[in-house]
């Protein structure tokens, strides 16, 4: 028992360390924010800040207007989460109990494109938006979003597990597909819906090289964008004005993890895949 002890406390004494590694620089981030001095120069380490103070909050819309890269990135990973996952349910229940035509080939096409890098698909879907003139625009962020390989895939290994006999009982009584969907298989898919949905969420906050490439108007740019173009932009060192907005545009997904960190772990460990 005591030789058990001994090991646990180990454990607990390396993870601790390791926490004490990852958080360091977190902590440093957020004292540099909120330090009056580290505008033009980077200060001595030190616990809190030197001159503490929210000047570099307050200064930072003068050099990037903020506000509209937050109001852009909440409108777009709202927009394009519900897109996603409403299209990923709908098609995965209609590949798992739905009988059309070429549905195993068309299935095989959508698994063959998880296999593809984003990157490797980048030019060709940069010239299709380019060829019909929807660059600079948020359809090009939106539009590939009606197929969400990933979401399909476990919506209907999900949907496959539901019995067939709910469904034909509903159509025994003149329900149609979208009511059964609606009324029947939507109901029983919160648990997939919601996993689908944060991990949705957490990569459109965080997507960065796509709207770099088809955003060329400041004003229609997220927030991951914004800090890249602040930080590549101003002429001097601006630390504390860096560290501010990098703190800001953290905070949201901090949110999201500390309120729902036991639905993140559990789709995680439920789709086996980190977005």
């Amino acid at each position: 028992m005591k030789r058990k002890r001994w090991i646990r406390a180990f454990h607990i004494v390396i993870l601790i360390a390791i926490l004490f590694i990852i958080l360091m620089p977190l902590y440093y981030a957020v004292i540099l924010s909120f330090d009056r001095t580290a505008v033009n120069r980077l200060p001595d380490f030190t616990w809190t800040p030197i001159q503490p103070s929210t000047y570099n909050y307050e200064v930072l819309h003068f050099f990037i207007d903020v506000l509209s890269y937050f109001r852009n990135t909440f409108f777009l990973t709202l927009i394009n989460t519900f897109i996603s996952v409403m299209t990923a349910l709908v098609s995965g229940y209609a590949f798992a109990k739905g009988r059309f035509f070429g549905k195993k080939f068309w299935y095989l096409i959508l698994l063959a494109v998880m296999m593809l890098p984003f990157e490797s698909r980048m030019i060709p879907l940069y010239m299709i938006y380019y060829n019909i003139g929807l660059l600079n625009t948020y359809w090009p962020l939106i539009l590939g979003q009606f197929t969400y390989v990933y979401g399909i895939f476990f919506a209907r290994t999900f949907n496959m597990g539901i019995p067939d006999s709910l469904r034909e009982a509903a159509m025994s009584d003149g329900a149609s597909e979208w009511r059964i969907f609606l009324q029947i298989i939507l109901p029983l898919c919160k648990p997939i819906a919601a996993t689908l949905a944060i991990l949705q969420a957490i990569a459109h906050w965080n997507n960065y090289l796509w709207p770099l490439i088809v955003l060329k108007d400041y004003s229609k740019q997220v927030i991951s964008v914004g800090v890249a173009l602040f930080s590549a932009s101003v002429d001097a060192i601006y630390y504390g004005p860096r560290m501010a907005l990098a703190v800001l545009s953290a905070v949201p997904m901090i949110i999201v993890f500390l309120f729902l960190q036991k639905y993140i772990v559990q789709s995680i460990a439920v789709t086996g895949i980190k977005q």
